[in-house]
């Protein structure tokens, strides 16, 4: 049985502002060779709702960067879940390097919406949820409601990437061991002391990073690496073949990812509805939810609604030419 790492859940219980309690499924596809792994997520608010909001974080996150947008989900009287990716959160590690992969953890993401049997999902993306978690409402279209961006795009090689995210990396590589409390405090000064401890605390060891690690070299970010040609097709289909809504919204302070690329992506998702930008949010955009979260999911709902009736308008349409037609 391969190893992994289970972080000390007392650490990762009761947080301040995170009352969200960790559920776990267990033998994950992607992860096959680690019977014993959990996979956490949060499922919180009003089940029986008409939508679920499904959140998914990027690196180095887990699933507490969307507490805020979770609270006004839940005050919104709708459901709210988010995952830990593998190696992230609460969710068990596995120690083996090779166990990430774009696939795997794209698999794991895709064996959790069918094993919680979600629909009318309202996708919520950022960073690396937005890599991996695009491509997957092509492959199940009837359980996707619509999507919300932050920060985010599909990499298909061929991506204009800042030099800072080319940092990022190399910082990485050169600092194996990431104090996590210390990179969200530079890169965030709207957090305080313990929020950064919070992030932090799944994260508490050597070993315990090595999704972090890893990232970084699975990005896929030159031909042949693993995740383009799912996402080159990903790109087509929004291009040609989605009718749903997606929302983008970015903070306009990020240093990794240029707006001439977001909205390069942006631009070529057809009926997107580009909201205006976080002035004085950076990378981690989600944390300013606190803000923008409840006026975000009005926005949403404003939209849904013009877009169900205009649906409705068109199936009526054709109904009636096919009645004429058969006359």
């Amino acid at each position: 049985m391969k190893k992994i790492y289970t972080s000390d859940i007392e650490k990762l219980t009761n947080l301040p502002d995170f009352p969200y309690e960790a559920r776990y499924e267990k033998n994950i596809t992607g992860f096959e060779d680690y019977e014993d792994m959990r996979m956490a997520y949060i499922d919180s608010g009003n089940k029986d709702s008409e939508l679920t909001f499904l959140m998914l974080h990027g690196s180095p996150t887990w699933s507490y960067m969307y507490r805020h947008f979770i609270k006004e989900v839940n005050k919104a009287n709708f459901r709210a879940v988010a995952f830990d990716m593998p190696g992230f959160g609460r969710s068990d590690k596995p120690l083996d390097e090779g166990a990430y992969t774009f696939e795997s953890l794209r698999s794991s993401l895709i064996c959790m919406i069918e094993r919680l049997n979600l629909k009318n999902i309202v996708l919520v993306v950022h960073e690396w949820g937005g890599f991996i978690g695009l491509t997957i409402p092509m492959d199940m279209p009837e359980r996707f409601d619509g999507i919300i961006m932050h920060n985010t795009t599909l990499v298909t090689g061929t991506n204009l990437m800042s030099d800072s995210y080319a940092d990022w990396r190399k910082y990485i590589k050169d600092n194996p061991d990431l104090n996590i409390r210390a990179i969200m405090a530079r890169t965030n000064k709207i957090l305080n002391l313990k929020e950064c401890n919070n992030y932090h605390a799944p994260f508490d060891s050597y070993e315990s990073k090595v999704a972090l690690r890893v990232m970084p070299e699975i990005f896929p970010n030159q031909k042949g690496k693993q995740g383009i040609e799912i996402s080159k097709k990903a790109q087509d289909w929004y291009s040609n073949e989605y009718d749903g809504l997606a929302l983008s919204l970015s903070g306009m302070r990020d240093p990794l990812f240029p707006q001439e690329a977001l909205n390069s992506f942006f631009n070529s998702i057809k009926g997107i509805h580009k909201l205006p930008g976080v002035d004085n949010a950076g990378h981690f955009l989600p944390e300013w939810a606190m803000e923008y979260g409840e006026n975000l999911i009005k926005t949403y709902l404003a939209y849904r609604e013009k877009y169900l009736l205009a649906k409705e308008e068109k199936e009526k349409e054709e109904e009636d030419k096919n009645n004429i037609n058969n006359v």
